[in-house]
């Protein structure tokens, strides 16, 4: 009898077991994302968040001063759906944000008049967390819902099948200065926002490790230049070996603070074959905005090596003939950035007006940002796992000239 009853035991719990839903095989494809340059104004309020108020959930952004003549950004895009129904949203790929904010179908504030928004009824797998959230930019508040989804599609990748789902926030105020703008919503990628987020949840990066086998679980990136004709693409899974040559060279992240981005230590700069002296920096990889934002002693110890440059407000206005070779040491690599990449050109009338794009901000620790600008002139893989991020140089005969 005793033996009876153990063998009925046993068989319930295989039943219940196999009463589970399954997990998806963990995918062996690599999935690659093109992705497409769209200007977008003031974009650079939208990417940095620390600290909050006590009292509530609302965040507050990095208080980044700049001059009303830098007002506009380009920023990195790909379409998005959810559910059977395929609700398609636009989103900004953001490296220096952990989290995805989607405009809710609840939204009526004048920011959210001309964005596509996110039915729940639609999607058949979303759940309520029955949390809210808050983020209080330099830009204006974003406030609404979180919740979780099994049906989030980024080119055949669905995010979270594996896991209990992608976390992601239903923006039901979004500000009014942002209406006009091409984007929808942001998909954050970097590993962790416990700054932001507490009690921790997955995001986008956190199931990677869930959906794809190691060393798949990573994400690439290659961001093009308008002037070389050169596409943009994001590969989530894998990396695209014709698009960079030699080898990748790898960094560890720096963990500051208990925040974990996509930080790194920065061993060195030169300028116009001039080494300065920077102790202790360490530098974010955003692919969200286009500037190098360095601390304002920074700045101006680099345009001193520009000859007529004159600032305003961390912006520095420089004769457009300007030279500037620009190295960046990361990883015991010189990783050198394309003069035009460095220097912003605007036509007015019958002249030209330039400023550089290594700009002057408010930034926490020695904290460098380093931007499109930046990202242009490296393959970059991300592998949070193993707390790293790689960079190669681009392979010029990969360049699409269309």
């Amino acid at each position: 009898m005793y033996i009876l009853h153990i063998l009925v035991f046993i068989t319930s719990i295989l039943l219940l077991v196999n009463a589970l839903p399954p997990k998806s095989p963990k995918s062996p494809k690599t999935y690659t994302i093109p992705l497409k340059k769209k200007s977008i104004s003031n974009s650079l309020i939208l990417h940095y968040a620390s600290g909050s108020y006590a009292a509530t959930n609302i965040k507050r952004s990095t208080d980044v001063s700049l001059a009303n003549e830098f007002s506009n950004d380009d920023a990195y895009f790909c379409e998005i759906t959810f559910g059977k129904h395929e609700q398609k949203f636009n989103v900004m790929i953001d490296t220096g944000f952990g989290d995805v904010l989607i405009p809710s179908i609840n939204c009526t504030s004048a920011g959210c008049e001309n964005k596509a928004k996110y039915n729940p009824i639609n999607d058949t797998s979303f759940k309520t967390t029955n949390k809210s959230f808050g983020y209080d930019y330099l830009g204006g508040n974003v406030f609404g819902i979180r919740g979780t989804t099994t049906s989030m599609n980024v080119s055949g990748y669905i995010s979270g099948i594996n896991t209990t789902g992608l976390h992601f926030g239903l923006v039901s105020v979004f500000p009014k200065r942002f209406e006009f703008d091409e984007f929808d919503g942001i998909i954050g990628l970097a590993p962790e926002d416990d700054v932001l987020i507490t009690p921790h949840e997955e995001n986008f990066v956190d199931n990677l490790g869930e959906d794809f086998l190691d060393p798949n679980q990573i994400f690439s990136l290659k961001i093009g230049r308008h002037a070389d004709q050169t596409e943009s693409e994001l590969t989530i899974g894998g990396i695209d070996p014709n698009k960079y040559t030699g080898e990748l060279v790898y960094t560890q992240i720096a963990i500051t603070a208990g925040q974990y981005y996509w930080t790194i230590f920065i061993d060195g700069f030169t300028i116009n074959n001039n080494s300065l002296s920077f102790q202790r920096r360490i530098g974010r990889i955003v692919s969200g905005l286009s500037p190098i934002i360095v601390p304002f002693d920074d700045v101006h110890k680099i345009y001193q090596q520009i000859p007529n440059a004159t600032e305003n407000d961390g912006i520095f206005r420089i004769p457009c003939g300007s030279e500037l070779k620009v190295k960046i040491k990361i990883g015991g690599v010189d990783w050198g950035i394309d003069q035009r990449d460095l220097i912003s050109v605007r036509q007015l009338r019958n002249r030209q007006k330039c400023h550089g794009m290594i700009i002057g901000g408010i930034t926490e620790n020695n904290e460098w940002i380093l931007g499109t600008t930046f990202l242009k002139n490296v393959y970059s893989v991300y592998y949070s796992l193993n707390h790293k991020i790689g960079f190669a140089k681009l392979n010029v005969s990969s360049l699409n000239f269309q």
